[in-house]
């Protein structure tokens, strides 16, 4: 498996190679602005990239400390999403099992048809979540590293897609395990919700079916689109106008 130190080593090497890039061209004997332009661009561009590859270890060390201080960390995440998971495994197993009954007899069960199509996207959502979650929890500072790998290739290239690599790895390693506390606090967690062992239509309607969407598809992907709009900002920061060096550097 990839080695986060090694594609660091590669990002140095073509932060080196913009380097020197950048200062042929500022040296060269030709007054044309459009190629001239790159020469401190390229300076700027390959010691920018060498301060993100110096603290790399750091911006993971923080990342971990806002998870401490938010009283959350991914143990008890993935516990979380496994309980999830099972619930909705199991209440559409029960629905299901339901509905084959139902279907034997005169009986509308159209909510429950509803309700057990519900449960079913469910359950397809939350196991991509887990999917996605544990691919950031175990490669976050691979991404990292690949992130400023791509900033780090000549002229620019690379830019954008490093940068948003950096900012969503480090937005969604903190905002995922705070997704079960957000929940809670909007009294939207599907684990604490009481539904009936034998509830009615009535109350399928009116609560069951209304409280299962919110909190099991549309609120997560209320706070997934959060987390999206941050890594976008936070990407915008680091590649965009934001991404400056944090000292000086002085063109002749």
């Amino acid at each position: 498996m990839w080695n986060p130190f090694e594609i660091l080593f590669y990002a140095q090497l073509l932060s080196s190679l913009s380097y020197s890039i950048g200062t042929l061209l500022y040296a060269l004997p030709i007054p044309v602005y459009g190629i001239k332009k790159w020469g401190p661009i390229l300076i700027k561009d390959s010691i920018y990239v060498a301060v993100w590859t110096l603290i790399d270890t750091v911006v993971l060390s923080f990342a971990r400390h806002i998870l401490h201080m938010l009283g959350v960390h991914w143990g008890s995440y993935f516990n979380w999403l496994f309980q999830v998971e099972n619930y909705n495994i199991n209440a559409f197993l029960i629905l299901k099992t339901i509905l084959t009954v139902a279907s034997f007899v005169s009986i509308n069960y159209a909510p429950l048809t509803l309700f057990s199509f519900l449960l079913s996207i469910s359950v397809s959502y939350f196991e991509f979540l887990d999917m996605i979650s544990l691919m950031i929890y175990q490669y976050v500072g691979i991404f990292v590293a690949i992130g400023i790998l791509l900033m780090s290739l000549p002229f620019r290239i690379g830019r954008s897609i490093g940068a948003s690599f950096i900012a969503t790895s480090l937005v969604f390693y903190v905002g995922l395990p705070y997704l079960p506390t957000f929940l809670t606090e909007l009294d939207l967690n599907i684990l604490n919700l009481h539904i009936p062992a034998n509830p009615d239509i009535q109350f399928i309607l009116q609560v069951a079916i209304p409280e299962i969407f919110l909190a099991n598809l549309f609120m997560p992907t209320a706070y997934i689109a959060i987390l999206s709009g941050l890594s976008i900002g936070l990407g915008n920061a680091i590649g965009g106008y934001g991404s400056r060096v944090p000292f000086m550097v002085e063109m002749p």
